[in-house]
């Protein structure tokens, strides 16, 4: 999903209007995977009579998008999936016509109104049997499971529309597309890019019941709960596995037991939390007073030179060298737009 993340807080819109009918179809595939997820994608009716449009932009590290479309299968399958290089959640709030989604052996039936979520990571299905129209985000999964560790227990459930909480979400996804964000510093869109996310982990608290409901086995049930412990306390650079079992009443070796299944042992995964946090406030405009060393040692760490080396061999950089790459690239569309409000002035008082 690299060329998603080249989407600007612009609002950009494309159809298959001028397309010629016979590469309407596949044209819309191309257009899907470069500024969504790689996908594979067939028209429910003869491929002449296909049409569809997206509006798409990008608030900080979350993409939005507007699809209108005629009927559609699509397919996220382990091809493509190994062909990715991050992890997303994908929010689909259905706005017209009714839509189904599959995953982890869930089926989601969406009405005008409801929402779902759904993993790039995993396979899933999507289908559209006739004209449809939707709203949808893409969220940063490491960002998200650190908000919400219980996530993957709700994927391929439908967030009914009648919930208050759905239903602020989807007024707010609204105003994303109409807030004229080119016109914000960048300080202020990326408080709006973790507003965004901040209510979208409340709107999943509000269905946090029926992710438990879902939990099938008791191992998913304590990995949850050990899951959520360190999110709230991984700033403390104290925490261990001995402490989480002090915590949790679960022994050392159950935690071990646990963990064999994941991509990651306890201990990796809790060391990966404090550096995703630490990755997230040194891009964030809003922390740049703070000191490197500052960021470390309020997530977790107790020793500079163990957090630099732990950085770089996680990301490939030191953090150093991360904060001056995204402070450059903010200075850089800070004078771009700057250059462009300078332009529109001068072009009024002509």
């Amino acid at each position: 999903m690299t060329a998603a993340l080249q989407a600007s807080t612009a609002l950009v819109h494309v159809s298959t209007d001028a397309v010629r009918a016979r590469d309407k179809v596949a044209f819309w595939a191309d257009l899907v995977c470069q500024h969504l997820v790689q996908v594979d994608c067939n028209s429910v009716a003869e491929p002449e009579q296909f049409h569809a449009a997206i509006s798409l932009r990008k608030i900080d590290k979350i993409n939005l998008s507007r699809i209108a479309a005629g009927g559609q299968q699509v397919a996220r399958t382990p091809q493509l999936m190994a062909k990715a290089d991050s992890e997303y959640f994908l929010v689909n709030i259905q706005r017209n016509g009714n839509s189904g989604l599959q995953q982890d052996g869930r089926l989601a039936t969406l009405k005008p109104g409801d929402m779902a979520l759904y993993t790039s990571a995993r396979r899933y299905d999507l289908s559209f049997k006739e004209d449809f129209s939707q709203t949808v985000l893409i969220f940063p999964a490491d960002a998200l499971r650190l908000k919400i560790p219980g996530i993957d227990a709700l994927t391929a459930t439908v967030l009914n529309s009648q919930n208050p909480a759905v239903q602020l979400f989807a007024r707010m996804a609204d105003n994303y597309f109409q807030t004229e964000f080119d016109a914000l510093p960048p300080s202020a869109v990326a408080y709006a890019g973790d507003a965004l996310t901040q209510l979208f982990a409340a709107t999943v608290a509000a269905f946090s019941p029926t992710a438990e409901t879902q939990i099938s086995n008791l191992a998913l049930f304590h990995l949850t709960r050990i899951r959520q412990y360190v999110t709230d306390h991984f700033r403390d650079p104290a925490l261990s596995m001995s402490t989480v079992s002090q915590a949790l009443g679960i022994s050392p070796a159950h935690i071990h037991r646990l963990f064999e299944g994941e991509s990651q042992t306890f201990s990796a995964w809790l060391w990966s939390c404090r550096l995703l946090a630490c990755k997230a406030e040194l891009e964030n405009y809003a922390k740049v007073h703070l000191t490197i060393g500052e960021i470390a040692f309020s997530n977790g760490f107790n020793n500079s030179s163990h957090f630099s080396r732990a950085f770089r061999v996680k990301f490939g950089i030191t953090p150093r060298e991360f904060r001056e790459r995204f402070m450059a690239a903010t200075n850089e569309r800070s004078w771009q737009k700057t250059g462009e409000s300078t332009k529109r002035l001068a072009r009024r008082a002509r």
